[in-house]
């Protein structure tokens, strides 16, 4: 019987919540493509424990019995290995970088703790070999041969954004209207319950939903005292996929030049002015510069801000935000569209071709790099 948990937080709209009885981890997925897998192999120099040891991979000595166990279907709402692995990442993060703060508070006081040097040291070893794993697994993928193929998708941080896709998905009750007509999967029982399993990208039948699960359609902010709306740690490995993707200066970079390229033009055709980002308090008015500490200018007495742009005028880096985050959300759109499609399920056209009238279609092929 599946393990029941809690929704941790709110859905996008159109996407039934499940309840604390139902289960929203991974389920039976279809079969994916066999590709070797490599295995951890450490040089003579490497010592188990170390954690400066880097993760080798060797197809060719990879045993059937490692490439079965990342490519079997996990029973339905057992989340697979690539699920465990994406959260088990996180979670070591999240502790070896508590400890790190820890460390240099205590430095900067002359300090030091023995327990926490330890527990540094173990999480970091710990984070070496998930995300080495994670790496591995990923590559099993049914997408995986695109993403394989676009610069600055390598290393686990694909693998965590696909982790938390695939750990979207939730049982429905047999004859819930939430339940696509494509997915013809057998109901099981529990606890007196018919239910049916549906994967994560099997209910994100529209990009925009996953877009929307992200974090990644405008307006949506964390707000106090609320719940997020979306996923904050899909969102997180999405801003550092986007980072990835930007440093791998590929064919994703190169639509980001151009659509940045893009703004500038439109927002100086509006009469926008788009000036560096200060790094100190400016007023638009005097055009004069003044450190942090200083609240009003001392020409025209207007107030000064370190948050909010004067009117008539954008920051350089408010513009790379907008042209980041519209490169992130047409790689999300990509993901959807190749992952779908791999296994076999309905693929929309996207909303500027269906409702808006454009043309133009990006296809993921043509931003492949090697």
């Amino acid at each position: 019987m599946p393990k029941k948990r809690a929704v941790e937080h709110e859905e996008p709209e159109g996407i039934k919540r499940a309840t604390e009885c139902e289960t929203p981890n991974d389920g039976e997925r279809a079969v994916m493509p066999e590709e070797p897998i490599g295995r951890e192999r450490a040089t003579p120099e490497e010592e188990p424990g170390d954690p400066e040891r880097s993760i080798a991979l060797d197809q060719e000595e990879t045993t059937q019995g490692e490439r079965a166990m990342i490519n079997e279907s996990p029973s339905l709402g057992e989340r697979s290995p690539l699920v465990v692995l994406a959260d088990a990442a996180m979670a070591v993060e999240r502790v070896r970088v508590g400890a790190q703060v820890r460390l240099s508070h205590l430095e900067k006081k002359g300090r030091t703790c023995q327990d926490t040097e330890e527990l540094h040291r173990r999480a970091l070893d710990l984070e070496h070999w998930v995300d080495g794993r994670l790496a591995q697994v990923v590559r099993a993928h049914p997408a995986s041969p695109w993403f394989s193929r676009v610069k600055g998708t390598g290393g686990e941080c694909i693998g965590k954004v696909i982790g938390h896709i695939e750990n979207f998905g939730r049982f429905y009750p047999v004859g819930d209207p939430m339940i696509p007509p494509y997915v013809h999967r057998d109901p099981v029982d529990i606890d007196g319950k018919c239910l049916v399993w549906m994967d994560g990208i099997e209910r994100f039948t529209t990009p925009s939903k996953l877009l929307k699960y992200a974090g990644f359609v405008p307006g949506q902010r964390i707000q106090a005292g609320t719940k997020a709306t979306f996923s904050t740690e899909l969102r997180m490995v999405c801003w550092r996929l986007g980072g990835q993707l930007l440093k791998a200066s590929g064919h994703y970079y190169e639509f980001y030049l151009a659509y940045k390229e893009h703004l500038v033009q439109r927002l100086q055709a509006t009469g926008t002015k788009v000036v560096p980002t200060p790094k100190d308090r400016w007023c638009a008015t005097c055009d004069a510069h003044y450190p942090k500490s200083t609240m009003f200018c001392s020409q025209c007495g207007a107030k000064l801000s370190l948050l909010k742009e004067p009117p008539g005028v954008m920051w350089e880096g408010h513009v790379h935000q907008m042209a980041l985050r519209r490169m992130i959300k047409l790689f999300l759109c990509h993901l959807w569209a190749v992952w779908r499609g791999n296994l076999g399920l309905p693929v929309r056209d996207p909303y500027p071709i269906e409702y808006l009238g454009h043309t133009r279609v990006l296809l993921p092929e043509e931003f492949t790099d090697r």
